[in-house]
Order: structure tokens, then sequence, then C-alpha cells
């Protein structure tokens, strides 16, 4: 599965979030991360990105239908992209990079094992985190002044980091050949 259909629940559910839909959004979340990952759920082979996401969203549906769960609503920006974070972070910690399993999909085999591969994947990887991070902090500001400043830093950061993570390959395969 590709990283945009791992990001897919979370912007089902930045979409669906807001003026008290946080039921729907938690629970479309949850639902499509299981179902897209129900053949590697059956093979225990998910990647660390899709397993956090489904925790969170499984965990946050059940928590959503509790009688004190408004505040889900209000904090649904920050708190999705501090989990976000807490993902990548964690998967830097153990020495998988997030965006590894990613690569593996489309990189030859063969370079699976270079030093370089590992590199990039972990400078791709921490750049989402501090995408993820800045959203958090910024995001969690932005709840109190201006909401379409939400709109407008989460869009520019994330795709900003997906532009990162197009180019930086490249960027190091170009930069490779003219040294030799």
């Amino acid at each position: 599965m590709g990283i945009f259909l791992s990001f897919l629940p979370w912007i089902v559910f930045w979409v669906l979030s807001g003026r008290n839909n946080y039921q729907i959004a938690t629970l479309a979340a949850a639902v499509i991360v299981i179902f897209l990952n129900v053949k590697d759920i059956r093979q225990r082979s998910l990647k660390i990105l899709d397993l956090g996401t489904m925790i969170f969203f499984i965990a946050l549906a059940g928590i959503s239908f509790s009688p004190d769960a408004t505040w889900i609503d209000h904090y649904s920006a920050p708190l999705s992209d501090g989990v976000l974070f807490l993902i990548a972070l964690i998967s830097l910690v153990i020495r998988k990079p997030f965006t590894l399993q990613y690569a593996y999909e489309k990189v030859d085999p063969k370079f699976w094992d270079s030093p370089g591969f590992y590199r990039i994947n972990r400078t791709i990887t921490i750049v989402w985190c501090a995408a993820f991070f800045m959203n958090t902090i910024l995001l969690f500001i932005s709840m109190h002044h201006l909401h379409l400043l939400y709109w407008v830093i989460h869009i520019f950061v994330f795709v900003g980091a997906i532009k990162f993570t197009t180019w930086y390959p490249d960027f190091i395969r170009s930069k490779m050949r003219s040294e030799k």
C-alpha cells in the first residue's frame, strides 16, 4: 500500500472533523485504516505508520462515544498531528524510519542494504517528523486565533514535506553521480 493510502484515514479525519462530527470522523478513519490494511493484518506485516494510525483511530473512535468526548472536536487538529509526530519519532528511535517501508515498494532490492538508502529515508522521516511537530505546535496556537490559519499552515507544511520526499532522493542520486 502506498504512502498516500496510509495518509487517507488522516485526510478523511481532518476533512470530517469539526462542527461536532468527531464521532463520524473518528469512526470513518478507523474503518478506512482497517479496510485498507486487512491483507497486512492477516499477514502480520503492517507498516509502522499504518499500525500507529490503526491504534490511534480505534482508540479515538471508542473514546468519541463517551459522554465527555467533545474535547476531541476541539483538539482534533493538533492531536492528530501530535500522534503523527510520535509515530514518526518512534520509527526513528527504533531505527526503522517509517518512509523506509514505502521505499521498499518502489526501489530495486539491490539498493536496500546500502547506507545511502537508509540515510535518505532517515532524512525524509526526520523532515516528516519536523513537519508533524511544527503542525502540532502551530495548530494548537491557531486554535485560539484564526481558523483559516489552521488550513493554510497544515496544507503548506504537508505539501512541503511531500515535495521534499519526492525531491530529496533525486537530489542525492544526482549529487552522487556528479561526485564520480
